[in-house]
């Protein structure tokens, strides 16, 4: 019997993927092209031996120009100034390939599937939906432990189907591997409490994205000073602390290649927006104008402010919870914390960086409605 249910749950879990499946070929089909893409497959050509910058340049544009869209191609090459800059000018370009080199995960999972036999652009969308896939597992898994199956199943599907899901697996950035390991890591942090589990998909979570080091730093300092949460004692703190800063230096290390030193940030705070001169400073003035302009695109072409309603919810009256804080809740009030403090330091709040996050955000929400695992399905 028990290993008919095992089938059973086998033969579940395979027909939510295949739901997935169209969505997958949909994406890999018609990726968004996006801009970051020519970086990642610049630095595929470095991996395969091609060094000199004029020529990792002429392969680039020329291996986009045979597979992308005319249209899209056009769109990439002269869709705004900044990208007319670059598509012409190799040492221009080249300022931006150290932006790119600190996901070396996601990098070398672009080289593998380059050298699989995908094209150069199909390569650096493949482990974006890749962790589409796995993702949509994981929250059908975790959904089904306080939903009925049925519902956990049309829940997940619809959840990953939603436009700012999909749009995550078309595109060419670490972000959907970066938000599959943060979510993971959420897991055994929220549900199956396990600091070894937590701590090894948080390095997966640097070495895909290395500002996750910020969100990791973060979660284990409030697993460790929250007396009531305390989980990590001191001793496992520091020794966390040192594990997660040689995982941050051995991702930007490859930064000198490119003349940058190992503080990174110093140097890419010129570069987060490709339409100014690089080599110029920014001051506060302009700092403040890009916040705003920031705030203002995130309230009316992203779903921040819906998650930010979902947050709400699960805070629950704000006057009432001051003593009755719930681990979830804290948990909550600590992601939001993370978020801003990220903001204050890359003002961006586009949905594939916080993407992550919202799935966290639903399970909680979930968490709070249903308060307690279905006894016969904690074991699926």
């Amino acid at each position: 019997m028990k290993l008919k249910s095992r089938f059973f749950l086998f033969l579940i879990y395979l027909a939510f993927l295949i739901c997935l499946l169209p969505v997958a070929i949909f994406t890999y089909k018609h990726p968004e092209y996006n801009f970051d893409m020519l970086g990642y497959m610049a630095l595929v050509i470095r991996m395969d031996g091609t060094h000199d910058i004029n020529e990792v340049h002429a392969m680039t544009y020329e291996k986009a120009k045979e597979i992308v869209p005319a249209e899209d191609y056009k769109k990439l090459t002269e869709g705004l100034s900044f990208r007319k800059k670059f598509a012409s000018d190799p040492f221009e370009f080249n300022k931006l390939l150290p932006i790119y080199i600190v996901k070396p995960l996601y990098v070398w999972m672009c080289y593998l599937f380059h050298k699989s036999g995908f094209s150069l652009p199909a390569a650096t969308v493949m482990p974006s939906i890749l962790a589409y896939l796995i993702i949509g597992l994981v929250l059908f898994f975790w959904l089904k432990k306080y939903l009925q199956t049925t519902i956990a199943f049309f829940s997940s599907l619809l959840i990953m189907c939603s436009m700012f899901s999909v749009a995550m697996a078309g595109r060419s950035t670490p972000d959907c591997l970066s938000a599959l390991f943060l979510f993971v890591s959420a897991y055994f942090i929220l549900e199956r409490e396990s600091i070894l589990l937590m701590s090894f998909f948080f390095l997966l979570a640097i070495f895909a994205r290395v500002d996750n080091v910020i969100t990791c730093f973060f979660i284990i300092s409030f697993l460790t000073f929250i007396p009531k949460w305390r989980r990590i004692n001191t001793s496992q703190y520091f020794f966390m602390l040192a594990i997660l800063a040689i995982a941050y230096i051995a991702a930007i290390l490859p930064v000198r290649q490119f003349g940058w030193n190992i503080f990174y940030y110093a140097q890419y705070s010129r570069h987060i927006d490709f339409s100014r001169d690089f080599d110029q400073a920014i001051n506060f003035s302009y700092y403040g104008s890009l916040v705003f302009s920031k705030l203002v695109t995130a309230l009316v072409s992203t779903q921040f402010t819906f998650f930010m309603f979902l947050c709400l919810l699960i805070i629950g009256n704000p006057f009432s919870f001051r003593r009755k804080l719930t681990f979830d809740q804290s948990f909550l009030l600590l992601l939001l914390f993370i978020i801003f403090f990220r903001f204050l330091l890359l003002p961006d709040l586009s949905d594939r960086f916080y993407f992550g996050f919202y799935l966290i955000f639903i399970i909680l929400l979930v968490r709070k409605i249903f308060k307690t695992p279905i006894l016969y399905n904690t074991n699926g």
